[in-house]
């Protein structure tokens, strides 16, 4: 099959809002027009970043938008008011759209990456999103015990080490496939729950908990 091409312009917001509420029935999602619109602003700046900074790979428009409505499926599974840390956030999946639909949350986007970061940035002052924070760093520098959730789907489990980052109770969400969901866990991680992403046979959000 040959490479996506990309459309000469950016597709503007208008565009991606309509994209959205044609993919929202299949995804089982019900958003509103403010949700509707943070996600499409989002999504022209990400399409227009990543023509000169590599942010996503050659996906098509309608690809984007299903990565941000799978990310949005996770938000179901947040608590009200916790604090989240996306581990290796790059073009945005799924910490900000996290942050569009769940302002309740207050959100590390953690990505060690400086222009992948500059573009964090420029996405939090352009939308704008107010309760999300951007950290130039790697897990491993996050503090012992500094969050209630992580979520992610860049980084595969094994990779995250013992998630002393994660408060006792608190939980893990990963963006991945069923067959790596119950691979090797970090000590004192469990697995609870595996949510399958509509529209694909491999892709599931799994819900992994901390011991207390």
């Amino acid at each position: 099959m040959p490479p996506a091409i990309r459309p000469a312009e950016p597709f503007p917001p208008e565009r991606f809002r309509s994209l959205l509420e044609d993919a929202l029935p299949g995804f089982r999602l019900d958003l509103t027009d403010l949700q509707q619109l943070g996600l499409a602003r989002f999504l022209t700046e990400l399409d227009a970043w990543r023509r000169r900074v590599n942010l996503t790979g050659r996906l098509r428009s309608e690809e984007l938008v299903s990565h941000a409505l799978e990310s949005v499926l996770g938000a179901g599974l947040l608590p009200p008011g916790g604090q989240v840390v996306d581990i290796g956030t790059g073009g945005g999946f799924p910490g900000v759209p996290l942050a569009i639909v769940r302002p309740d949350l207050s959100l590390t986007w953690l990505e060690p990456r400086e222009k992948r970061a500059a573009f964090l940035r420029h996405v939090a002052r352009a939308l704008p999103v107010e309760n999300a924070v951007i950290q130039a760093a790697r897990a491993e520098d996050l503090p012992v015990s500094g969050f209630d959730f992580a979520t992610s789907r860049a980084v595969g489990i094994e990779a995250l080490g013992p998630v002393r980052f994660l408060r006792p109770g608190g939980g893990l969400l990963l963006w991945t496939t069923e067959s790596k969901a119950a691979g090797t866990l970090p000590h004192g991680l469990r697995l609870e729950q595996v949510l399958r992403i509509p529209l694909s046979r491999e892709r599931v959000i799994a819900f992994y908990l901390r011991g207390i």
